[in-house]
């Protein structure tokens, strides 16, 4: 019994190269089809994320950001690492992003439509992902500021996709987020960057409150807004929904209700991927607890082999 988990993305292109996905697709790569289920790869779903971000007065405290860093360098200051190690204080106390809220703003839906990290640091581009990674790395003065990243919890966009790029496992496959293909996100999304600004604007915040770089004080209306949520908007880290669960007779169906893939013998997806709507907040906790079901009904399964007298099966995982 095998067990594939490698996520939102690598599972789909596992499967794909292993012949399991849409026959056309995987012929126009010359790689025979196995099991022709041509939901691998589809409703790709992910949390959108834009950012409201703004420089702070001379007299505010030291973002985290900048606390991190030797001046004028690229060199983590040594005084955050000690203050951590000798007193538990300082910088490193934090994972950046610890306060946040959930919030319905739009009149239409049933509960909560959106999420606010609030993070005090300013972001250095208007990509949260790229001011976390390479540009963080790259970036030797950090401006002084605070953030808040605004994500739709529950977007109504399904239309991502995982596909191959070529049939050579080293090539990564290509990705297609389809964020903003429903036009009710980009309102959505509007709303959120309206919010997030009138909350940096209340007084606990305002006196620490400098100039707005992204969006931007220049841009106020709705068109504005939704442009620059077009041209800006990243991954909040919450891939799901390219494995889908669901009945064997549905062609979009990846697994079935024990995880097992459609259309082939002895091969389980475990993760992320199997989730056929995107959860309202993190996917950890959801991932978890697919990955506990699946151990679950795999330790039941060799207990029901024992009970008829056959060797329980030897698992074996795929990919982490």
């Amino acid at each position: 019994s095998w067990r594939l988990t490698a996520g939102a993305i690598g599972s789909p292109h596992v499967l794909m190269l292993s012949g399991v996905g849409a026959r056309d697709d995987l012929a126009a790569h010359g790689i025979p089809c196995v099991a022709d289920r041509p939901g691998v790869g589809k409703n790709l779903q992910d949390h959108p994320a834009c950012l409201v971000t703004r420089y702070s007065t001379p007299d505010a405290p030291k973002s985290h950001s900048s606390s991190l860093r030797l001046p004028a360098t690229t060199a983590t200051n040594p005084l955050a690492a000690l203050s951590w190690v000798a007193k538990r204080v300082g910088p490193l106390t934090s994972p950046g992003c610890d306060h946040g809220a959930f919030l319905k703003l739009m009149p239409d839906s049933p509960e909560a439509d959106t999420q606010f990290r609030f993070l005090a640091s300013k972001s250095v581009t208007a990509d949260g992902m790229s001011s976390i990674a390479d540009d963080f790395k790259s970036t030797r003065n950090h401006p002084n500021g605070f953030t808040i990243q605004t994500i739709l919890a529950r977007p109504k966009s399904k239309a991502g996709s995982v596909s191959l790029a070529s049939p050579d496992p080293r090539d990564k496959p290509t990705i297609r987020g389809g964020h903003f293909a429903d036009p009710r996100d980009v309102d959505n999304m509007v709303a959120a960057l309206r919010e997030a600004r009138r909350l940096l604007d209340m007084p606990a915040l305002k006196r620490y409150a400098g100039p707005e770089e992204y969006p931007g004080s220049a841009l106020t209306s709705d068109d504005d807004l939704a442009r620059y949520a077009r041209e800006t908007v990243h991954t909040a880290n919450a891939l799901v929904g390219t494995c889908k669960l669901g009945k064997p007779d549905d062609p979009q169906a990846v697994v079935d209700n024990a995880l097992r893939v459609i259309g082939t013998s002895n091969l389980r997806v475990c993760d992320s991927s199997v989730m056929p709507v995107l959860p309202g907040g993190q996917t950890a906790s959801s991932t978890i607890a697919v990955a506990e079901k699946a151990a679950d009904m795999l330790k039941h399964a060799d207990l029901g082999q024992a009970l008829a007298g056959a060797a329980p099966a030897q698992h074996q995982k795929v990919a982490a």
